[in-house]
């Protein structure tokens, strides 16, 4: 009997029936002008001893033309930054821009952490990053590095360097801060390169842009023995799968903003609970869509304008300015097309709010929380995708049009915005 039960697990594995088929990992390998070296090689033999990373060469061409759509993450290995950029030429730089804003993942190495850097006019701009000085080549050799990767941890440990970037902060103030996992603690200074800068500066560093993930690595841990797993570690938390769409819209539907968070009283804009002040103006409804929006993202621990650093009063309208500003950027909002989109990005598990700002600055807008949904193109026209809110109505699902319904006139001016929701994000 066992030795039937072990002959049956074995064929049920066989089959694949014997466990859930693993989501595959989709990353696109840019292999053309400026990669160079081991590189390439390298991350191809890592990438295929794991059985859900399946790994393509693109050319520059071929992302230039919208290659990278279906792919989860883009790799730039070594060679030359700038020879990368001029390999993908303008518009495939705008592509990798716009693949990793709307939630794709990039993974730079030596040369493609140069390509991600903000601070070259080649660059693609997903970092928020410059180098310290002009002088690049530093020589080639083994360096020592200290800091702990996606659970590596790393102390007096070599690795392989190859004229890789040495980095600061470029202080965009569009572009959110990149941080430190692992530094340098010894340096090579050849060619009449600056002494001194190399030490504890960032040697691997992770960042966010728009709704995806960006990684970079100065020294070369693919071609490093013993640390070729941070490679693979890298490429899956950068191409993160879809956030967890039943558990948010549970928790968010669990605020009870049908219940909470009623026109008509002054409330605690966390809790939604009425505060017992009284109403001295008597003309104002005394509705808070943005109150129970700001309550949303402060339990997401998402960043968004909320007391006390504005007033309740006209909220709405200085959200909208803000999601709008360099400041909504940097904390990683991003703008989506139209309501399709909202529809499309609230399905993969991120936060999307339809904001309005009422063209009298004296009066409120509105903004709501967009709801997943699987309409279709002709009924998202006529009615929008559905949104949760507070507001004159309350309610947990009621059309987009609906939620904005004492704004028809500036229905069209409606804005949507999206953000990353973290698995372990929460309140």
């Amino acid at each position: 009997m066992k030795l039937m039960r072990t002959t049956l697990a074995i064929l049920l594995l066989t089959l694949g029936l014997g466990a859930a088929e693993l989501p595959v990992i989709k990353v696109a390998v840019y292999d053309d002008k400026g990669a160079t070296g081991k590189g390439i090689p390298c991350v191809t033999e890592i990438m295929s001893k794991t059985a859900d990373i399946k790994l393509t060469r693109l050319k520059g061409a071929d992302i230039a033309a919208g290659g990278l759509k279906g792919y989860d993450l883009v790799m730039f290995t070594g060679g030359s930054g700038s020879a990368e950029a001029a390999g993908l030429g303008e518009q495939g730089r705008e592509e990798v821009r716009d693949f990793v804003r709307n939630g794709g993942g990039y993974v730079g190495i030596c040369a493609g952490a140069y390509l991600a850097c903000s601070g070259f006019e080649w660059g693609v701009g997903v970092l928020n990053a410059k180098t310290v000085s002009s002088k690049w080549r530093r020589g080639q050799g083994e360096v020592k590095i200290e800091g702990e990767a996606f659970g590596e941890k790393l102390t007096d440990r070599g690795v392989r360097y190859a004229n890789g970037p040495i980095i600061r902060a470029d202080f965009r103030k569009d572009l959110p801060d990149f941080e430190t996992l692992v530094a340098f603690r010894t340096e090579l200074a050849l060619n009449d390169t600056p002494v001194g800068v190399m030490v504890n500066a960032p040697a691997m560093v992770r960042a966010t842009y728009g709704l995806g993930r960006v990684f970079t690595s100065s020294p070369h841990p693919e071609q490093t023995a013993g640390l070729e797993p941070l490679v693979e570690k890298a490429a899956r938390w950068a191409a993160r799968s879809k956030g967890p769409t039943e558990g948010l819209w549970k928790r968010l539907e669990g605020m009870e903003v049908d219940k909470l968070w009623l026109p008509g009283a002054i409330v605690d804009w966390k809790t939604g609970l009425p505060t017992g002040q009284p109403i001295k103006d008597a003309k104002s409804k005394h509705t808070h869509c943005s109150q129970f929006v700001a309550a949303v993202a402060d339990r997401l621990a998402i960043p968004l304008l909320r007391p006390p650093e504005h007033g309740v009063v006209l909220l709405a309208n200085a959200q909208f300015d803000w999601l709008a500003s360099d400041a909504g950027k940097k904390a990683g909002w991003v703008r989506l097309v139209d309501g399709a989109a909202a529809q499309a990005v609230a399905n993969d598990g991120r936060l999307v709010l339809a904001s309005l700002k009422n063209p009298d600055a004296t009066r409120p807008g509105h903004i709501a929380v967009v709801r997943p949904g699987n309409k279709n193109a002709a009924l998202l026209a006529k009615e929008g995708p559905d949104v949760m809110q507070a507001g004159g109505t309350n309610a947990l699902r009621t059309t987009l049009r609906q939620g904005f319904g004492n704004h028809k006139k500036q229905y069209d001016q409606i804005a949507f915005y999206a953000h990353v929701v973290e698995r372990s994000a929460g309140k």
